[in-house]
């Protein structure tokens, strides 16, 4: 599940359930509270849920409701806005699905200093009524211990409001992904190929020379040259 909704969205605060939560390696407990929201959407938001349930409560509607979706002043919510024979039978579907590290921000006035903003949320979704016409009453669940006692204040005044929210799922880590270095894919440079093989007979001269030049053994009588140039020039036939 990735369920988000973005952008401010009307839902009512139906329940506020005031609890405690244990903080990690202490006895002592921390305030927690578990809100309740219902909001209604439009059904492409089942695919947050699952891609395939659009399709099972769904289908396109009547020519004539389609017509009377394109009056002037009638929003269109869905193209698939009719209710399955399947979804009408069913009704409303329990769903027990959830998400964690979510934020929450509900919109209190006009001028944004009273907003309350929930932190590492625990969000689920608990069902979700389906209605003709193209919406989707979702009832969600909303967890956190983010509170302290002014805020639950605040949110106690709130219960059963028609409320401004919006919901963020999880930040996914975009971590740097390491490549594994095979080799396969380097490009050698004309460079590095000359000193992967052997080279050219002036080459290998040249290399001889100059090992040949730093031997001490080579000092006075040595048969052979004694300075890289030299040997270079012996090695190609080139005169000295």
């Amino acid at each position: 599940m990735n369920f988000q909704i973005i952008g401010k969205t009307k839902a009512t605060l139906a329940d506020i359930d005031i609890q405690t939560a244990k903080k990690t390696g202490s006895s002592e407990g921390v305030p927690a509270v578990a809100l309740t929201f219902r909001v209604t959407l439009a059904n492409a938001a089942l695919s947050m849920l699952d891609k395939s349930l659009l399709h099972f409560l769904y289908a396109k509607g009547s020519p004539g409701a389609a017509a009377q979706g394109t009056l002037e002043g009638v929003a269109v919510v869905s193209e698939m806005a009719a209710l399955t024979p399947a979804a009408v039978k069913i009704g409303t579907i329990g769903w027990d699905d959830e998400q964690t590290g979510c934020k929450v921000t509900i919109y209190v006035g006009a001028t944004g200093h009273g907003d309350i903003r929930l932190k590492d949320c625990t969000v689920k979704v608990k069902k979700i009524d389906p209605k003709e016409g193209g919406t989707v009453d979702f009832y969600l669940s909303v967890y956190t211990a983010d509170v302290d006692a002014e805020t639950l204040g605040d949110l106690g005044v709130l219960k059963s409001h028609d409320l401004d929210i919006e919901l963020e799922g999880p930040e996914v880590a975009a971590g740097k992904q390491k490549t594994l270095d095979t080799g396969a894919d380097k490009k050698v440079t004309p460079i590095k190929a000359v000193k992967k093989g052997l080279g050219t007979d002036a080459d290998q001269a040249q290399r001889q020379a100059e090992t040949l030049a730093k031997d001490p053994t080579q000092a006075g009588g040595w048969p052979f040259p004694n300075t890289p140039e030299a040997a270079l020039a012996a090695g190609t036939g080139a005169p000295t």
